[in-house]
């Protein structure tokens, strides 16, 4: 059983769900057919870790240290 929780920018969590074993692995699998489908695709370009803005940032390390705690 995995619980998922959201969290709002202020760092309030807004709602939770737990998920069973049985629905993680329908979710993998279908991420792994995403992520299949995806390396055979050409590559997109993409923006680079360090171009992100100042709130992006401290969006990321909020969320980061949320996850750690």
């Amino acid at each position: 059983m995995v619980k998922v929780i959201h969290v709002a920018d202020d760092g309030t969590e807004v709602a939770a769900i737990e998920v069973d074993d049985f629905t993680i692995e329908v979710i993998y699998s279908g991420i792994a057919e995403m992520l299949r489908q995806a390396a055979s695709a050409p590559a997109a370009p993409t923006a680079a870790g360090g171009d992100l803005s100042r709130a992006e940032r401290q969006r990321r390390d909020k969320i980061l240290t949320r996850i750690r705690d």
